[in-house]
């Protein structure tokens, strides 16, 4: 009876451990968003994977439009859903951009330095929110 009593507590703390990890993306987004309506750009630039902001900075420019739009498309968020891996995560977003159109965004993170940063983003103008996803989906499997 004790090991079972013990192994259901691991379980336990396991999930709780995994489902507080597992919020870090959408929180990431979140935060992103906030920091993007601040103008805030050299926080902007510590969100992007080493990939990204190498790109940016060989192009001469301080953010790519679509790194500092992206999180403007949505006006109203409906639901989102993630997918994570070891060093990758995909974060799905369905939601509402102006007049009401069905909006789906999917971004993919890697995971540098034991955190979650922004390594692609696709923006899809979906016909109808019968296009929603009802899972964590990355750009490269939309």
């Amino acid at each position: 009876m004790k090991r079972l009593f013990i192994l259901m507590l691991a379980l336990f703390i396991t999930s709780c451990a995994t489902t507080k990890e597992s919020s870090g993306l959408f929180e990431s987004y979140k935060t992103y968003s906030n920091k993007i309506i601040k103008n805030k750009s050299n926080f902007i630039m510590s969100m992007l994977s080493k990939k990204r902001v190498e790109e940016i900075e060989k192009l001469g420019e301080k953010e790519f439009p679509v790194l500092s739009e992206f999180s403007k498309v949505l006006y109203k968020i409906e639901s989102h859903y993630q997918k994570i891996g070891k060093n990758q995560g995909c974060l799905t977003i369905n939601g509402y951009g102006k007049n009401n159109k069905p909006i789906v965004l999917s971004i993919t993170y890697l995971n540098e330095n034991k955190r979650w940063v922004i390594n692609f983003v696709e923006i899809y103008y979906a016909d109808s929110t019968k296009e929603f996803h009802v899972k964590g989906i990355c750009p490269s499997e939309s």
